[in-house]
């Protein structure tokens, strides 16, 4: 299991300059809800990631182990949890009784904090950089749920080219995106014309991806062509809504 300096685990931050767009939305939107709920703020982080209830927390994190376990997750293996909110997925993995080497980076203290309370011995830090803060080729998996859709596409590609590097030979990047071609990403599509057209600003960027530019993506990286499963496909896992894309760094 890889274990991270404690000090880099909390101020890996400190000298990674400016605050990005994701940064801010996300520190100002974690923060307002925390105040919103002040005597339950469990529910305000949950809600903050988009789970309305503890439920839907619960039921969404069973949903990513699923996508993991059927894309060749296994005891043993060292994942890397971008974007990891305050526990959703690692949650659920304790419930799964998964075992093996757990990394969780996302750019809020708050969040990762509730993730470490919630999931002792797990690694967490902060980290605001476009990179996986991991050695080379040390990593099984690294997933991200709903992270490229609040990114530009350009650091969507850092992140996937650091990726490529932190991950072992025949290691996989797992992640969720929006795309017009979606039906069912329509309705983000559309609240984001309301917002243009009322002039009112949105609490953060809601991106889409085309599966051509995730191709050029891995391409340039160095994986394998991508695969993809559409938001309702629930052939081999729970519908994920979102859509998934699966890069494999060659054997």
């Amino acid at each position: 299991m890889i274990r991270l300096p404690r000090l880099l685990r909390r101020k890996h931050s400190a000298a990674q300059g400016h605050q990005s767009h994701s940064v801010r939305d996300y520190q100002a939107l974690v923060r307002a809800k925390l105040k919103s709920l002040p005597h339950n703020p469990t529910l305000a982080l949950a809600q903050a990631i988009g789970a309305p209830t503890m439920a839907d927390f619960v039921s969404i994190g069973d949903g990513h182990v699923a996508v993991l376990r059927h894309h060749g997750l296994t005891d043993g293996m060292t994942v890397y949890d971008l974007g990891c909110g305050c526990g959703r997925t690692a949650q659920a993995l304790r419930r799964a009784g998964w075992h093996g080497g757990y990394t969780g980076a996302d750019v809020v203290q708050e969040l990762i904090d509730e993730l470490a309370r919630q999931c002792p011995g797990y690694d967490v830090l902060l980290n605001v950089a476009p990179r996986i803060v991991a050695p080379d080729a040390s990593l099984d998996i690294v997933f991200h749920w709903s992270v490229f859709t609040h990114l530009y596409p350009g650091e969507s590609y850092l992140y996937t080219l650091d990726a490529f590097r932190a991950l072992k030979p025949g290691g996989k990047m797992i992640f969720s995106f929006f795309e017009l071609e979606e039906a069912e990403h329509d309705r983000v599509w559309n609240a984001n014309l309301d917002h243009l057209r009322t002039g009112h600003p949105a609490e953060h960027l809601d991106a889409f991806l085309h599966r051509d530019w995730i191709c050029r993506f891995a391409r340039d990286a160095g994986f394998a062509s991508p695969r993809f499963t559409d938001g309702h496909d629930d052939s081999d896992h729970p519908p994920f809504w979102q859509s998934l894309a699966i890069l494999e760094k060659p054997a």
